[in-house]
């Protein structure tokens, strides 16, 4: 009777195994459905913090396309008093592989340092993001870069483009606080390293409710 009781542990233990596997198939499984699911409410975004140019200093804005189809997207250009866009500029259809370039002046203004007013260029915030009614996911399929920018005179009188200076830029995404299924709940900014929600951020906010 010993090796009967051993072909049944043996296959109970198999049975285990069997279900223990099967439920964490089906846990990524459902992870990835609401990965999926998810795409339709993230809409991802670039982000430029805002920066303050001194005299003579442009904005040089680039972005690339980086996959093989064409997309559209939208550089929104804001100072740091108004809440809605002082400037906006459309890309549409920009080709595989292909950059497109916009250059800002902005405007002068005075600003107060350190007690002492001084005439300067408006500060400047951006982002790019997808054009209305356009894929909301574009900018997952864009990379951009942002530079300061200064021509200056030489001792000769020729123009001298100065060293640029980069800027450095922040991925954001507008998200729902409650992931799939979607119950109303508030939306939020999320400027976290990982634009793309992960299977284990997934399962903890599902443990968590």
């Amino acid at each position: 009777m010993n090796w009967l009781n051993n072909v049944l542990s043996a296959r109970n233990l198999m049975l285990v195994a069997l279900v223990a596997g099967a439920v964490v198939m089906f846990r990524a499984n459902a992870a990835q459905e609401n990965i999926k699911a998810n795409d339709a409410l993230l809409v991802p975004i670039i982000v430029l913090p805002t920066v303050q140019p001194v005299k003579d200093q442009v904005l040089l804005f680039k972005a690339s396309n980086i996959s093989e189809a064409p997309v559209s997207f939208r550089l929104s250009l804001f100072n740091e008093r108004d809440p809605l866009a002082v400037k906006r500029q459309d890309f549409a259809k920009v080709g595989p592989g292909k950059t497109v370039t916009y250059s800002y002046v902005p405007p002068t203004t005075q600003i107060d340092v350190n007690g002492t007013t001084v005439e300067a260029p408006e500060s400047v915030r951006a982002f790019f993001e997808p054009l209305p009614g356009d894929n909301q996911n574009a900018i997952r399929r864009v990379v951009a870069s942002v530079q300061l920018m200064r021509v200056q005179a030489s001792a000769s009188g020729v123009p001298v483009l100065d060293a640029p200076i980069p800027v450095p830029l922040e991925r954001c995404r507008f998200e729902p606080k409650n992931f799939v299924p979607y119950k109303g709940g508030k939306w939020v900014w999320n400027c976290a390293p990982a634009i793309h929600p992960t299977m284990e951020g997934l399962e903890g906010q599902q443990n968590r409710r």
